[in-house]
């Protein structure tokens, strides 16, 4: 594991969502009473990316197929309602949206800040 400087602290604004690059990865950062949260731009569907979701209290919505995370913890919440454009689907289509894909939780990691700078632990594999 290896610590990366990822932004300015000031950067990472409360409840709003900010796309980094993380060496080839792509990390969305956000700041949740206070603390920043860290998780890869990617939703565990189709791979289409998170940073443009609606963030609300803890959690996150993609905007690509509705499935809603918790940020804090990375559990998914809820999984693929809709289609892209927000637009919510009856119940008996979930399935289908999904596409045969099991809910997955957001890949998250652990972040610090320090001397105004945020370092966001990277696994070395």
């Amino acid at each position: 594991m290896s610590q990366m400087d990822i932004a300015n602290a000031t950067d990472i604004v409360e409840g709003k969502a900010r796309a980094f690059a993380a060496g080839k990865l792509s990390l969305v950062l956000t700041r949740l009473k206070g603390k920043v949260y860290a998780f890869q731009n990617k939703c565990p569907h189709l791979g289409l990316p998170l940073v443009r979701g609606q963030i609300d209290g803890t959690t996150i919505r993609c905007p690509w197929h509705g499935a809603r995370f918790d940020i804090c913890s990375g559990e998914n919440l809820e999984w693929c309602n809709g289609i892209p454009g927000g637009i919510t689907m009856p119940d008996w289509t979930h399935k289908v949206i999904a596409l045969g894909k099991k809910p997955a939780p957001l890949h998250s990691f652990e972040t610090r800040e320090e001397n105004g700078r945020v370092y966001v632990t990277m696994s070395e594999s």
